[in-house]
Order: C-alpha cells, then sequence, then structure tokens
C-alpha cells in the first residue's frame, strides 16, 4: 500500500473495506419494513500489519504520516495506492478513529490497526452539485425580481428618436394630474 510518496512497511498486510448506508425505520411500532435513507456514508478501509521490534522506524514513519498535517491545520489527504481501495473506487484518504499499536506476547512484534476514510466520496460530491443547482435556481429568481424594477426605469430612460417625439407630444396633450397641478400653482 502506498500513500502519496510513502510506502507502508510491515508484513501480514490486511486491507478490509466498509460502506455505510445510513437508514432509519418509519414503521414506528407496527411490523412495516418502510425505511428512510440517511445518506451513504464514505467509504472506510480498516488497515492491519505487524512491524517487528527491530524495525520500530517504521512504526514511527507510519505514526508521522497519521499525524501529518497540511499548510491549513487539517489531516492530511493521500492518494492511495491499493488493489482493495481501487476495487471500491477510493482515490484519496485520510487517516480517521483510532491508531491501535499491540505488542505481539513471545513475537517482538507490533499489531498495528488503524482506519483511513474516504476523502470526497461519489456520494458527497453529487450532494455538492445538487446543493449548488439548488443555490443558482434561487438567485435566479432575486434576478427577476431586481430586474423588473431595472425594466421599468429603463424603459423610460431608453426611448428611440420617434418614442421621444410622441412622448413629449403626449405630454403637451394630456399632461400628467402632478405637471399640471404644479403649472397652476
Amino acid at each position: 500500500m502506498r500513500l502519496n510518496d510513502f510506502t507502508l512497511r510491515g508484513s501480514q498486510l490486511a486491507v478490509n473495506g466498509v460502506l455505510r448506508i445510513e437508514t432509519e425505520s418509519l414503521g414506528g411500532n407496527t411490523s412495516s419494513t418502510e425505511r428512510a435513507q440517511n445518506g451513504i456514508k464514505p467509504k472506510a478501509l480498516t488497515v492491519s500489519l505487524v512491524i517487528t521490534f527491530d524495525n520500530a522506524d517504521d512504526l514511527s514513519s507510519l505514526l508521522q504520516q497519521a499525524e501529518s498535517v497540511d499548510e491549513n491545520g487539517k489531516l492530511t489527504v493521500f492518494d492511495i495506492v491499493d488493489d482493495t481501495a481501487r476495487a471500491m473506487n477510493i482515490r484519496q484518504v485520510q487517516f480517521n478513529e483510532a491508531f491501535n499499536v499491540r505488542e505481539m506476547v513471545g513475537q517482538k512484534a507490533w499489531r498495528i490497526n488503524f482506519t483511513l476514510s474516504e476523502y470526497l466520496s461519489v456520494p458527497e460530491k453529487k450532494e455538492q452539485r445538487l446543493q449548488a443547482e439548488t443555490a443558482q435556481q434561487q438567485s435566479a429568481s432575486g434576478e427577476a425580481v431586481a430586474e423588473t424594477g431595472i425594466d421599468s426605469q429603463e424603459e423610460a430612460e431608453t426611448f428611440t428618436g420617434f418614442e421621444k417625439v410622441l412622448k413629449l407630444a403626449d405630454d403637451a396633450l394630456a399632461p400628467d394630474e402632478e405637471e399640471s397641478g404644479s403649472a397652476v400653482a
């Protein structure tokens, strides 16, 4: 397994994948099997391997990767190269949850277990796209309200030459009440 430029060193490497689909029962106190979907959670890989005491530097290097953060102080996102990850369509991961190190009795080695969670899963990307489309629809309705107010002002100011002549003739023949009232006073 590779995480960016880091190669996992150890023996007995085992990678297991998990996909959680959150649902909630809508049956209440009935025997109904109807369920509400609460989303598809990012996939996770649980990794297990053995590192001998002679290779303690490998464990230290792995811990440094698990604790690493980017320039914004967030956990590092790794590009992953692994057969299980590829089969599950996982391209980027972050260390997540517990990082367990257990001494193996009588074997002078550690059993290492940790979890890598998928970063920017396909369902997450789909949700982000849907939210962006919904937001654009909302802004479109706001623009329509603004445009109607602008349109009436712009129409008044953007008469053609012929329309201006007609407007002058119309105002002379039938002045607005405000204009005629001010002319009398």
